[in-house]
């Protein structure tokens, strides 16, 4: 299957149909959904063993959860208000055999199928740290909380842009604690990052950013995350210097998650947090488009870091 339509392809839609050549992404019929080729995934799995050497302590929780997250958890952070357009709903058929004829009926003739599902009380999960901050509820230790966690995610972009997959995987470091602990995290983390990226033989810049909030009010939200520092991304002109992408991004919450899910310092005081997460296919896109394409091409010493030959 091919990326390349009638019209002039983007240098993301050729990059991508040299990614399905060479079998490192394997196609469906539908946009920015893809199976991983034993290349990259690989490459993946390379890439995971060197987040948890250079990102995990013994001190670090670990937490692995389900590509589902319960609909109450994004419902209770606002993300319906905020990000509605990314958001992927779940429906389940909860009826018996006469509603099910109606269904078969309606699958036969291509109608639309809503009216015979309800929807279901799971969505698909948009980020990975949504899953932590229910388990941090209650009181920190003076440390605060580092959190290691890795899933799964899904956001509505469909695109033949390889680099804006619509089911992805996250690995993110979730910090909670007081404000300068959180503050302090992010702003490390922040170097870091940087530090790894070029350990992969990777350059990235960091910039402020913002959300693609929704709504009327989206300009406002933007620019105040932006005037605030709230969110940084790190930035690598993957196929384009005029559209980089962001593989990695860094974000305080400020006290936002520690109000809606109970989470306090040992004074108290409502916690804050901070995350760094790592775009997984990105990175690895990333280092096709720099080292090529050939995993026994790359430099040997990045082929030892991520264990592939």
């Amino acid at each position: 299957m091919s990326a390349l339509t009638t019209h002039n392809a983007t240098a993301e839609e050729v990059y991508l149909d040299r990614l399905l050549a060479a079998q490192l992404l394997l196609p469906t019929d539908l946009p920015g959904i893809y199976a991983r080729g034993s290349a990259f995934a690989q490459i993946m799995e390379g890439l995971e063993h060197a987040i948890t050497r250079y990102g995990r302590t013994k001190e670090t929780i670990l937490l692995r959860c389900p590509p589902v997250l319960p609909r109450s958890i994004v419902e209770k952070c606002g993300y319906f208000q905020s990000f509605p357009q990314l958001l992927g709903c779940m429906c389940s058929f909860t009826g018996g055999t006469t509603e099910h004829d109606a269904l078969m009926q309606a699958v036969d003739a291509g109608d639309n199928l809503l009216p015979h599902l309800e929807l279901a009380d799971v969505v698909m999960a948009p980020a990975a740290c949504y899953y932590v901050y229910p388990y941090l509820a209650g009181t920190l230790p003076t440390e605060g909380k580092t959190t290691d966690i890795e899933n799964w995610c899904y956001r509505h972009e469909p695109s033949l842009n390889p680099m804006r997959m619509r089911s992805f995987r996250m690995r993110e470091f979730v910090h909670a604690g007081t404000p300068e602990q959180a503050l302090g995290f992010r702003d490390r983390w922040i170097e870091r990052a940087q530090e790894f990226l070029t350990l992969l033989g990777l350059t990235a810049t960091v910039e402020a950013a913002s959300d693609p909030f929704f709504g009327a009010g989206e300009r406002l939200m933007a620019a105040q995350q932006r005037a605030q520092a709230l969110k940084f991304e790190l930035l690598i002109p993957i196929v384009s210097d005029e559209r980089p992408t962001a593989v990695m991004s860094s974000n305080y919450h400020k006290d936002h998650f520690g109000h809606l899910f109970d989470i306090h310092t040992p004074d108290g005081q409502t916690a804050h947090t901070a995350c760094l997460a790592f775009g997984m296919e990105r990175i690895v896109l990333a280092l096709l488009a720099e080292h090529g394409l050939q995993l026994s091409q790359w430099p040997r010493t990045l082929q030892a870091r991520l264990e592939v030959n």
